[in-house]
């Protein structure tokens, strides 16, 4: 996978040409350091160049997708994950404008739009191959839609910026309402899907595609209602014939089954560890966050010899009661995503009595301490398939509806919805089915708050997070900004609540 270690190496570029400190800051450096090393004047001279620099915005997907901060915000205080840390603010609904574990993603996400918008500008009057020029234009640009839908889920409206232009007036931005932001995710993604081919060879795989932009645009539609444009984009991915469900649930997260960038993913983030090398090119820690605890003193987890396996196991991250309630029964995802025991030996220490760990769906067992080289999805057919069936429920039309879900349902083991079931029926299937298939895949919260079930969700498991489930509050449904932000630019405003 040739575009990982491209990533890699050229990741250092932008790092470079786009050094970005804070989101306050990030021009004075930029001045700064292409002083020393590289006048973005002087570059964006050959395509060679210009793909260094779009490969140097997709760093910015490490800094927030490898972030145990974001893995916290986006599943715990939730009604999926719960944690044994007391201490956990965003679990708790105790967090305020200090210290709450979403000023990175603040900073991160505009450092990503600000190279973003820099790869843009200087791409666009750079003297290259149109067809080289307009796919990297699109790549920049599903970028930063991604981050933008980032920030907007998390934050509401935020200041939006998407031209080149110096750092008095960013910081002087107002925040712009939720829509505009959506428009402009919308307009990104639609001009990004004309420019991206619908695959690469596989020198170049881990770049975004065509189906890549239809899908998150056809779940940026989910999430303004827009259930009509929801279901035509949706439709284009199914009907490109680029995808289709892994036969079986576990093979999307089995190390030895090839697993990645296999025919579900749409877009995932690419890591690599070499395990006979112990080599650690580009990885993350959530193994750590997610397997048993390992037993003091020993190679062994819960009471359980994972072989050759030596990683730090904290278990911050552990099911709730009511996820472990939603599987039905034969549902073949509950021992993947749920964790009973590893191969033919069960578990003899769980989180408490009768209570499961997370299961095999977030291990990997070439990982080492807490490195790990399993990719990250972030986009996959089964979502496709499940946004399809809830905008067709929305619009009306159950037995479409019935018939995507079904897909998700067969896979699982699981038999198929009657046609006599319910649009009401329906939606509470969707409701379950998004928790279990995409769980720890970024999205509970983000799903539940679009929902209007954020409360709701937090205070169904107070039997795991009672603080949280009687703190809980409507205005929770967004963070809130950093304090030193609001500082730094008195023209933002607080969210309510804060």
């Amino acid at each position: 996978m040739k575009i990982t270690s491209k990533l890699y190496r050229t990741g250092a570029f932008l790092a470079i040409l786009l050094s970005s400190a804070s989101f306050t800051s990030c021009e004075k450096s930029l001045e700064e350091e292409a002083k020393t090393f590289i006048n973005p004047d002087d570059f964006f001279t050959n395509e060679t160049q210009c793909i260094q620099a779009v490969n140097g915005v997709y760093q910015t997907l490490y800094s927030i997708y490898s972030s145990p901060d974001y893995w916290r915000m986006v599943d715990l205080g939730t009604d999926v994950a719960y944690s044994n840390d007391v201490n956990s603010a965003v679990q708790n609904y105790e967090f305020g404008s200090g210290s709450n574990g979403t000023g990175s993603l603040w900073l991160n996400a505009y450092s990503g739009i600000k190279n973003a918008n820099l790869v843009i500008s200087r791409v666009a009057v750079a003297e290259i191959d149109n067809t080289i020029k307009q796919r990297i234009l699109s790549e920049a640009k599903f970028l930063r839609a991604l981050y933008y839908f980032n920030l907007s889920n998390t934050f509401g409206g935020v200041p939006l910026w998407t031209q080149e232009i110096d750092i008095n007036a960013v910081s002087s931005l107002s925040r712009s309402s939720l829509a505009d932001v959506r428009a402009q995710i919308i307009q990104d993604l639609t001009e990004a899907e004309m420019g991206l081919p619908l695959s690469y060879p596989s020198s170049d795989i881990g770049r975004v595609t065509k189906g890549a932009a239809q899908a998150l645009l056809a779940k940026v539609y989910l999430f303004g209602k827009d259930w009509k444009n929801a279901k035509a984009t949706a439709l284009k991915v199914v009907n490109s014939g680029s995808y289709s469900l892994m036969t079986n649930y576990d093979q999307l997260f089995d190390v030895n089954t090839g697993f990645k960038n296999n025919k579900e993913s749409i877009f995932e983030i690419q890591y690599l560890r070499e395990p006979t090398s112990n080599t650690n090119t580009r990885t993350h820690s959530q193994i750590s966050y997610y397997i048993p605890q390992r037993d003091a003193g020993k190679r062994t987890y819960a009471g359980v010899d994972f072989g050759n396996l030596v990683v730090d196991g904290w278990n911050v991250f552990l099911p709730t009661a009511k996820l472990v309630s939603m599987f039905e029964p034969g549902d073949k995802r509950k021992d993947i995503v749920l964790g009973f025991g590893f191969r033919d030996q069960k578990f003899t220490r769980f989180p408490k009595p009768g209570y499961p760990w997370f299961g095999s769906k977030f291990w990997d067992l070439n990982a080492n301490g807490q490195s790990s080289g399993k990719n990250l999805y972030l986009l996959r057919y089964a979502d496709v398939l499940l946004m399809l069936s809830e905008a067709e429920n929305e619009l009306g039309n159950t037995a479409e509806s019935i018939r995507w879900m079904n897909m998700i349902r067969v896979r699982a083991g699981l038999p198929e919805l009657a046609a006599s079931t319910t649009r009401a029926e329906i939606t509470s299937k969707i409701f379950n089915e998004r928790a279990i298939e995409f769980v720890g895949e970024f999205q509970r919260r983000f799903d539940l708050n679009r929902w209007g079930k954020l409360v709701e969700a937090a205070k169904s498991v107070a039997v795991d997070n009672p603080v949280g489930a009687a703190k809980v509050k409507p205005f929770h449904q967004y963070y809130p900004i950093a304090q030193e932000e609001i500082i730094k630019n008195p023209n933002l405003e607080q969210n309510e609540g804060y």
